[in-house]
């Protein structure tokens, strides 16, 4: 019963991994091709969170590879990371948060940067929770010893 749950758990999460590896990978082809930014755009207008994430990434200042396909600034970048944290990115989160703390493209401000910390940290909170069923199925298999 037990790997069953296990099972049941990474196959459940398979897809949004590769969801992600998708988009990550469509991020750095959008470094150089035009189309693969269009497409990551588009992803990203539809309300897609780590479209949005990646786009924001894309466009950071701190961020320097090889991209040839945008302007870096922080006015896009802010757009994008916003957009993703409104979307629940708990990534977009925490990177908002430091660019509130050290003042990166806007005024430091450690109260928002504390706000967006803590989103991060409640997002981070549900995304790893084992499902009630989960849980109660592995309780089923687990002892609890009291010294």
């Amino acid at each position: 019963m037990l790997r069953c749950v296990i099972f049941m758990l990474i196959g459940g999460l398979w897809p949004f991994a590769a969801l992600a590896q998708d988009l990550e990978s469509l991020r750095n082809r959008a470094e150089q091709d035009p189309a693969a930014l269009a497409r990551l755009q588009q992803a990203a207008s539809a309300r897609d969170a780590k479209a949005a994430f990646y786009l924001g990434t894309l466009y950071s200042p701190l961020i320097t590879r090889q991209e040839h396909t945008v302007v870096k600034g922080w006015p896009q970048t802010l757009h994008w990371y916003r957009q993703a944290a409104r979307l629940g990115c708990a990534r977009a989160d925490f990177d908002l948060g430091l660019v509130y703390e050290k003042g990166l493209g806007v005024a430091k401000n450690t109260q928002r940067a504390a706000m967006y910390f803590s989103q991060m940290a409640t997002i981070a909170r549900m995304e790893t929770a084992l499902p009630s069923s989960a849980g109660s199925a592995l309780g089923q298999h687990m002892t609890v010893h009291k010294d």
